[in-house]
């Protein structure tokens, strides 16, 4: 009677999981394709500004400001996505090596790592928020007053939620791990 209760409940963590996965990996995914629109709108300002700099002597103020802010936040937009296809830059020969010789215990190093990456992200993000509300409290701007002024917290903001999402990228990995290595233990078992 225990294994049917043991059972039943590994089935509805293992649902739930699948739950958090998909809805983790949908936003990853709609803040990697927001990144991307945003690199393709700033090649469009700038292959613009240099066309209207060039043939008609008069560019369009508050590019460099926009594209300036722009890459931060693109790259954090991109981040969860990078992260949910294990694309970060890392040395994999070792784990590669301990996954053969003991794939249980690289599932555990491989867990401890996405959670020591989840913790490093958010302390990034505990850091970043302070300064993300205060720039749209006080209304923070890019650009030259009189020419071109943009608000600056709309950027900061990708900031944060493509960090914020990172970091439940990371701890649902870490988690899928844990499982993992724990299903192994019960097939090495039997």
């Amino acid at each position: 009677m225990r294994e049917n209760t043991s059972f039943s409940s590994s089935v509805a963590r293992s649902a739930s999981l699948r739950l958090v996965e998909r809805a983790v990996t949908g936003l990853s995914r709609l803040t990697s394709a927001i990144g991307s629109l945003m690199i393709v709108i700033s090649m469009f300002l700038i292959v613009t500004d240099v066309f209207m700099r060039y043939v008609f002597n008069n560019p369009i103020e508050g590019v460099a400001e926009i594209v300036s802010a722009s890459i931060v936040t693109i790259v954090f937009l991109q981040l969860p996505n990078t992260i949910r296809h294990k694309r970060m830059i890392n040395s994999d020969v070792w784990l590669d090596r301990l996954q053969q010789s003991k794939p249980r215990f690289s599932m555990f190093v491989e867990a401890i790592y996405f959670l020591a990456g989840a913790f490093m992200i958010a302390v990034l993000v505990h850091s970043i928020l302070p300064k993300v509300v205060r720039a749209y409290t006080d209304n923070f701007t890019i650009g030259t007053p009189g020419i071109f002024v943009w608000p600056l917290w709309p950027f900061e903001f990708g900031v944060v939620v493509g960090a914020g999402l990172a970091v439940l990228v990371y701890l649902l990995m870490a988690v899928q791990h844990f499982f993992r290595a724990a299903a192994m233990k019960g097939e090495q078992a039997s």
